[in-house]
């Protein structure tokens, strides 16, 4: 939403929403359903009028629906773990400093 609109579409257009005032609004409260339509809306109308800006929101949408698509299982079993446990999904670059253990030595 922070990309600027084409200069024709603002000379179009005048007074149409980036969308930005609505996001900080549905930030505010993401469970109201009234400030979610308003976001959709602003950007609806935006990328209706920004043909750049509605191939970057299909771009964005695609990514975001495999994502919730997505299925995250978590198992843990053998016993008692001697360690941190951690559950979720896509970790990387993840560095655990842990003391070392009397039998270790």
């Amino acid at each position: 939403m922070r990309r600027p609109f084409r200069r024709r579409s603002v000379e179009e257009a005048p007074g149409v929403s980036s969308g930005e005032l609505e996001l900080a609004e549905l930030e505010s409260d993401p469970a109201d359903p009234v400030r979610a339509q308003a976001l959709a809306t602003a950007l609806g109308v935006r990328a209706a009028l920004d043909g750049e800006f509605r191939a970057l929101l299909d771009a964005w949408w695609q990514d975001a629906q495999r994502v919730a698509a997505s299925e995250v299982h978590n198992t843990i079993s053998g016993g008692t773990q001697n360690g941190p446990v951690i559950q979720g999904r896509d970790f990387s670059s993840l560095t655990f400093n842990m003391p070392e253990r009397e039998e270790d030595r």
